[in-house]
């Protein structure tokens, strides 16, 4: 408050004496919340664990380098702190693999069905083991996914398609496209962002307080920082 006042009395003095100045910037009122987790990945911290892929950090980015669609979720998640009420947000570039030339054959347009519908990378929150937590995660090019997996069984929860909500020109795993996931579970809330647009929300309470961290699906990624606030 005294920032404030200091700063619109200066503006009202300046006025007085004939002089032209901007409004004066109103800071916005602190929520209270705090970061409770930052990794910008200049190297890999002790309490970071994985299930499954070939993770390593090169130049500030934490990569995921596997692509075999066998290996399905590649997990890499902080042991602790653990959390239940929270923000979470990243920043990620899907890195699909794509042949110089493609052709008709069933093999190539597989591969492009994948990178338009099913390979992707995202978050995992309220995690409980390698077989209970939720993702919300990019679905392909057009698409996302918030779900869960419950026994090692996965559960959709919203399946929407990026196309309908983000500009054309931020739909496209492309090295120059990097895309901010945000999720915001409170309680049985949760609602997930790209890139500051919402694109799911759902009420669900199966799981509360768990670990978190980073996934891909079917394909190699990059992710520059994850953040945690509460």
């Amino acid at each position: 408050m005294a920032r404030k006042l200091t700063l619109a009395g200066l503006a009202v003095l300046m006025l007085g004496c004939g002089a032209e100045v901007a409004p004066p910037v109103v800071a916005q009122p602190d929520a209270g919340n705090r970061t409770i987790y930052f990794d910008a990945f200049n190297n890999i911290k002790p309490e970071w664990q994985q299930v499954g892929g070939i993770w390593e950090v090169v130049d500030g980015w934490l990569i995921q380098r596997t692509d075999d669609p066998k290996s399905l979720n590649a997990i890499k998640y902080v042991q602790s702190p653990r959390i239940a009420d929270a923000t979470l947000e990243a920043d990620v570039r899907v890195k699909p693999f794509r042949p110089q030339q493609w052709t008709d054959s069933p093999e190539d347009q597989e591969l492009r069905r994948n990178i338009r519908y099913i390979i992707g990378a995202g978050i995992v929150f309220r995690m409980k083991d390698a077989n209970n937590y939720y993702m919300f995660r990019l679905a392909g090019e057009e698409g996302a996914v918030l779900g869960k997996m419950v026994d090692g069984e996965w559960v959709d929860i919203q399946n929407p398609r990026v196309r309908n909500i983000l500009r054309g020109d931020r739909i496209g795993f492309r090295p120059d496209n990097p895309y901010r996931l945000r999720v915001e579970c409170y309680g049985s809330s949760i609602k997930c962002f790209i890139d500051d647009e919402p694109v799911c929300t759902a009420n669900d309470g199966q799981f509360d307080l768990g670990q978190f961290g980073l996934v891909t699906f079917k394909t190699s990624a990059e992710f520059d920082f994850i953040k945690v606030i509460k």
